[in-house]
């Protein structure tokens, strides 16, 4: 994944055996250890959420949406 995700994107991230779509709230790191916190909601994540929580990942494990995997 693109190292200059920017706070605010849609993205997507393996959750399960399925994905789901996030916001970009953050991106700390450097090097090979660059990790995203990822806001996920009812609204913009589906059922998938009953409520607003954040998960954070490692960069090479989310995409831009409508960037094909």
């Amino acid at each position: 994944m693109d190292s200059e995700l920017k706070i605010g994107e849609s993205v997507i991230v393996p959750w399960g055996l399925a994905e789901v779509r996030g916001n970009v709230v953050e991106v700390y790191g450097r090097g090979q250890r660059v990790h995203v916190v990822i806001r996920l909601s009812p609204d913009v994540s589906g059922d998938v959420v009953d409520e607003p929580t954040t998960v954070s990942l490692p960069i090479d494990d989310v995409r831009r949406v409508g960037v094909a995997a």
